[in-house]
C-alpha cells in the first residue's frame, strides 16, 4: 500500500505537465487560427483547469502597431457583466434582501403601473431570465442601432450615453408598454438588467461597485474588476467596430452598469472562473439554478445560459461593446473555464468566438 501511494504521488507532476502541454498547445493553435480572420488584430485566451491557469495573447491591440495584450490588459466585457449581476441577485436572495417573486414596482416610486400586463406584474425572476417584455434598450432610439451595422455606430452610441442618465432612464421606464404577459417569452433586455442595478442599490443602500467588492471581488482578490476603475486610463483597451480603422470610444456607463458595464482583465477572469466552479459556495449554486426553459436543452439561470450535452451541464454568456467581444464558458464536470476576448466587434464575431471555444473544448477534453 505504501509503495502504491508513493508511485501515485510520483505520477502527479507528470500528469500535471502533460495537462499543461496539452492546454498550452490547444490555446496556441486556436489563438493563431483566430488571428487569421478578417478584421481581427488581437485575441486573449484564458483557461482554468483543475486549479491551474493558462493564458496566451495574440496580435496587437492597435492596428499597424506592436501593442500586444497581456494578462493585465483591462477589457470591457459587455454583457458577461450580467453574470456578476446575477451573482449579486443570488446573494440578495440568500440574504433575504430580495425574493424572485417580488414585483419590481415594490422597489420603485409610485407611477409604474405600466410594468404589468393584464394585472400580471414583472418580477425579479422575469428580469433575470429576459422574460419581462421590457425593450432591449432605453432610450428607445438605441434599439436597432447596432443592427444597422453603420460605421458610425460607436459615435452614435457614445452621443446617446452622454445625453442619458439614471433619472432619464427611470422617466422613460414609466412610458414602456408591455405587449404580453411577463414570464412567457424570451426577449433579451438590457433594460431589465439595468433595472436590477437600481433594485440592488435600493435593497442594500449601497452603490454597485461597493456591492461587487463586498460580495466577491475582495475575497477573490480581483483588484482590476469593477464598473469604475482607477487604473482604467492606463490599461483599458479599445477595440474596433467591424472594419473601422479608428478605434471605438470606451463606454461611459451612465446607468448602473449591471447590463454591460464591468471592466476586468484576464487575470481576474480566471479567478472569476474559479469562483464559478466552487460548488460549495451557496451563492454560486443559487445563481446556477435553472429558472426558465428555452426548448429541450437551453435554459436560463441568473442570467447564465445553461446548456446540457455530452460535456454535462455548462454555463455561458457572450458580451460585446462597439469595440470588443468576449465569451465566457464554465464546465463544472471538468473543473474547466474558458474565456476568449477580441478587440473586434461585428455581426460575425460571436460565431467565431463560440466556434473557437468549442474547438478548445474538444482539444482539452478527451472523452
Amino acid at each position: 500500500m505504501k509503495h502504491a501511494l508513493i508511485l501515485l504521488l510520483s505520477l502527479i507532476p507528470i500528469i500535471t505537465l502533460a495537462q499543461s502541454d496539452q492546454i498550452n498547445s490547444a490555446i496556441a493553435k486556436q489563438g493563431e487560427a483566430f488571428l487569421k480572420h478578417k478584421d481581427i488584430t488581437s485575441v486573449s485566451i484564458g483557461v482554468y483547469k483543475n486549479g491551474q491557469t493558462y493564458t496566451q495573447h495574440f496580435g496587437s491591440l492597435v492596428k499597424g502597431q506592436d501593442v500586444a495584450p497581456t494578462d493585465q490588459t483591462i477589457y470591457e466585457i459587455g454583457s458577461v457583466s450580467k453574470t456578476m449581476t446575477g451573482y449579486l441577485v443570488a446573494k440578495a436572495v440568500i440574504d433575504n434582501k430580495l425574493n424572485l417573486s417580488d414585483e419590481v414596482t415594490q422597489y420603485l416610486p409610485a407611477g409604474y403601473d405600466n410594468l404589468a400586463f393584464n394585472e400580471q406584474p414583472i418580477t425579479i425572476q422575469h428580469l433575470l431570465t429576459h422574460t419581462s417584455d421590457l425593450p432591449m434598450f432605453l432610450p428607445e432610439d438605441v434599439n436597432g442601432l447596432f443592427e444597422s451595422l453603420s460605421p458610425d455606430v460607436p459615435q452614435k452610441y457614445l452621443a446617446t450615453e452622454k445625453g442619458y442618465s439614471k433619472a432619464k432612464f427611470l422617466k422613460d421606464l414609466e412610458s414602456v408598454k408591455l405587449k404580453q404577459a411577463p414570464g412567457n417569452e424570451y426577449a433579451y433586455s438590457n433594460v431589465g438588467a439595468e433595472l436590477l442595478g437600481y433594485i440592488l442599490e435600493t435593497a442594500y443602500g449601497q452603490n454597485l461597485d461597493n456591492l461587487l467588492q463586498e460580495a466577491f471581488l475582495s475575497r477573490q482578490t480581483m483588484r482590476n474588476t469593477g464598473i469604475q476603475l482607477s487604473t482604467e486610463e492606463k490599461n483599458l483597451a479599445k477595440g474596433y467596430w467591424m472594419s473601422n480603422k479608428q478605434q471605438s470610444p470606451n463606454q461611459l456607463n451612465t446607468l448602473w452598469g449591471t447590463a454591460g458595464g464591468v471592466k476586468t482583465n484576464m487575470e481576474d477572469l480566471l479567478k472569476y472562473m474559479a469562483l464559478q466552479l466552487n460548488s460549495e459556495n451557496p451563492i454560486v449554486s443559487e445563481s446556477h439554478r435553472e429558472l426558465f426553459a428555452r426548448g429541450k436543452t437551453a435554459k436560463l439561470a441568473y442570467f447564465w445560459n445553461v446548456w446540457t450535452d455530452k460535456y454535462g451541464t455548462s454555463y455561458n454568456h457572450h458580451g460585446g461593446t462597439s469595440g470588443t467581444q468576449n465569451w465566457l464558458y464554465i464546465f463544472p464536470k471538468y473543473k474547466l473555464g474558458i474565456s476568449i476576448i477580441t478587440n473586434n466587434s461585428g455581426p460575425k464575431t460571436p460565431t467565431l468566438l463560440n466556434k473557437t471555444v468549442k474547438k478548445l473544448l474538444k482539444d482539452i477534453v478527451k472523452d
